[in-house]
C-alpha cells in the first residue's frame, strides 16, 4: 500500500518543478495545505519531511517551509550510474491498437513524466481513506508482528468475508461467507470465472464498447469475442444479445458491467437487468457480472446487481475494492454460485492465496462502520467534476463533439467528429504531458477510433480545465490538417 503522503509529495514536487512555487517561496502552512488537499495535518508533515530529504523543501525553524534550490542541489549531486533510475521506456503508439500489447503500452504511458495523466481509471489519491487505512495497518501489525512470516490460507480472511457479506447483503445479494472467494483484484476474479465456464475456441459475448482489459484477457485465454452494442441509457442491447445467442451456438458466457459500464458509464434499469438474466437462463449460458464500480452511484440508493435476482446460481458476480476503497490493495472477490467450488480450485492454481495483511486492514475498516461515510464523500466528489468537465469539453473541442457524462462520475466518453483519430491525438497530447485512453482500445475490431475516454475523477481545478482546453486545441489542429491523399486524383 502506498501511503498518501508519498502521493501528496509527488503532486507538490510536480508543482515545484513546474515553478508554481519558485525557489525561495514560502509554502503553505501545514494546516492550510492539509485543508486544501483534504488530508490530515500529519500527512502534510510527512510530505514536507519527505521532500526535505529529497532536496525540494527547506524547513526554517519558527518560520515555516520554503522551496529549496533543488536544481543546484541536483547539479552538485555526484553522478552514479548504479543509483540512476533506468531510462523511461518509449511508448510504441502503433502497438496500442494491438490486443496483445495495449495494456503494456498503457502502463508505459504511466511511466512518462506526465503533468495530467488521465488514461487510467484511478481517482485522486487523497479521495481514498489512506490515513484511516494506514492507522489500521499499524494496529494490525502491532497485534501480530509475525504476520509477514505466515502464508494466508483458505478462500479469504474470515473477518473480511463476514464484513463483505454484510455489505453485499445490503446491495441485495443473499449469501454467506462460504459463498465468497477473495481474489487479487477483480481482474483475477474475471479471469478464473472465464476459465471455469469456457474452453479455448469458445465465444464470449461482451458489451461494445468494452473495457479493454476484458478483450485482452479473452485473447490470452484463446477465446473469441462477440461484440454486442451497448448504449449509455440502457446498457447492453438485449435484442442484439438475444439474437446473438440464437445465432451463435458457441457462446458460452456473457460478460457485462451493468452498473456504470466502462467506458460509457451507463447504468442498466432494474427491468433490463431482470430481462438480461432471463435471456441468459433461457439460452443456458452464464452471466459474468463485473460490479467494480457499483458502489459509486451518485444517488443515495446503490443500484442492485443482476446477481440480486439470481436464484439458480447462473450469475458469477465479481467485485473489487480498487475503485471504491483502496486501489493499491488489489483486493477483489467473486461469488460463483453453482461454479463456486471450481473457482476455488482455479484460484489455487492461479495465485494460491490473496495477501493476508491487506485483507485484515480492509476487514477492520469496513467493520468500523466508516465505509458508508467514505463512499458518500467519494460519490459527492466524483459528481462535482462531471458538470464543469463536460461543459469544458463542449466549449473547447471541435464543433460536433459529443460528451457523455457518466452516472458514476469517473470519466467522460467523448465522441469527436468522424474524421478525427484519437490515437494520433494521444501522441500529440502526450508530448504536452496529457494522456487519455483512445477509443479504439475499447473494441476487439478497432471501432470507436474517433472516441476517447477521459478520466475526470479528480478535483475540478485550473490544471484540469487547461488540460481539457489543450486537448480541444490539439483536436481542432488535427481537424484543420488535410486528410492523407486529399486532392490527389485516382
Amino acid at each position: 500500500m502506498q501511503h498518501s503522503y508519498i502521493q501528496l509529495s509527488k503532486l507538490l514536487k510536480l508543482d515545484i518543478r513546474r515553478q508554481r512555487y519558485q525557489v525561495g517561496a514560502k509554502l503553505p502552512s501545514v494546516r492550510q495545505y492539509a485543508e486544501s488537499q483534504g488530508v490530515s495535518a500529519s500527512t502534510v508533515v510527512r510530505c514536507y519531511r519527505h521532500l526535505e530529504s529529497e532536496g525540494y523543501v527547506e524547513i526554517r525553524a519558527k518560520s515555516g517551509m520554503y522551496v529549496a534550490d533543488w536544481k543546484a542541489q541536483q547539479a552538485r549531486a555526484p553522478a552514479s550510474s548504479a543509483m540512476a533510475p533506468p531510462p523511461a521506456q518509449a511508448v510504441q503508439y502503433e502497438q496500442l491498437a494491438s490486443l496483445q500489447h495495449r495494456m503494456t503500452q498503457l502502463y508505459v504511458l504511466t511511466s512518462l513524466p506526465l503533468t495530467l495523466p488521465l488514461h487510467l481509471a484511478l481517482a485522486a489519491p487523497p479521495w481514498y481513506p489512506c490515513d484511516a487505512l494506514a492507522r489500521i495497518g499499524q494496529r494490525v501489525l502491532r497485534r501480530d508482528v509475525l504476520a509477514f512470516g505466515a502464508y494466508a490460507t483458505g478462500t479469504g480472511l474470515p473477518a473480511l468475508k463476514t464484513a463483505l457479506v454484510g455489505h453485499l447483503t445490503r446491495c441485495g445479494i443473499e449469501l454467506g461467507p462460504h459463498d465468497l472467494l477473495m481474489t487479487n483484484g477483480a481482474t483475477e476474479a474475471l479471469q478464473i470465472a472465464l476459465r471455469a465456464v469456457t474452453r479455448p475456441g469458445d465465444t464470449v459475448a461482451v458489451e461494445s464498447p468494452v473495457y479493454f482489459g476484458i478483450v485482452q484477457m479473452l485473447e490470452h485465454l484463446g477465446l473469441k469475442v462477440l461484440e454486442v452494442p451497448c448504449t449509455a441509457s440502457q446498457g447492453i442491447s438485449l435484442e442484439a444479445l438475444e439474437y446473438a445467442l440464437e445465432q451463435h451456438g458457441s457462446v458460452r458466457a456473457v460478460v457485462v458491467m451493468p452498473s456504470f459500464q466502462n467506458p460509457l458509464g451507463s447504468c442498466m434499469p432494474d427491468a433490463a437487468k431482470r430481462r438480461l438474466l432471463g435471456i441468459v437462463e433461457k439460452h443456458n449460458s452464464v452471466l459474468i457480472e463485473d460490479d467494480a464500480f457499483g458502489d459509486l452511484a451518485p444517488a443515495a440508493e446503490r443500484p442492485r446487481p443482476v446477481k440480486a435476482w439470481d436464484r439458480t446460481g447462473r450469475v458469477i458476480y465479481c467485485g473489487s475494492a480498487s475503485k471504491s476503497m483502496a486501489p493499491a490493495m488489489r483486493l477483489g472477490w467473486v461469488v460463483g454460485g453453482r461454479h463456486q467450488r471450481l473457482l476455488e480450485s482455479l484460484k489455487l492454481s492461479n495465485s494460491l492465496t490473496t495477501p493476508l495483511f491487506e485483507q485484515a486492514v480492509l476487514a477492520e475498516f469496513i467493520a468500523s462502520g466508516a465505509l458508508p461515510s467514505h463512499l458518500r464523500k467519494l460519490r459527492e466528489r466524483l459528481a462535482a467534476t462531471v458538470g464543469p468537465a463536460t461543459q469544458a469539453v463542449l466549449q473547447h473541442f471541435p464543433l460536433g463533439t459529443r460528451a457523455g457524462g457518466p452516472a458514476g462520475g469517473w470519466w467522460l466518453w467523448i465522441a469527436l467528429p468522424d474524421a478525427l483519430d484519437t490515437m494520433a491525438l494521444l501522441h500529440a497530447a502526450a508530448q504536452r504531458g496529457i494522456t487519455f485512453t483512445p477509443g479504439a482500445l475499447f473494441s476487439a475490431s478497432g471501432k470507436f477510433a474517433n472516441h476517447l475516454r477521459l478520466n475526470i475523477a479528480r478535483p475540478w481545478d485550473r490544471e484540469l480545465e487547461q488540460g481539457i482546453k489543450t486537448l480541444g486545441l490539439l483536436a481542432k489542429a488535427q481537424q484543420s490538417q488535410p486528410a492523407p491523399n486529399a486532392g490527389v486524383g485516382p
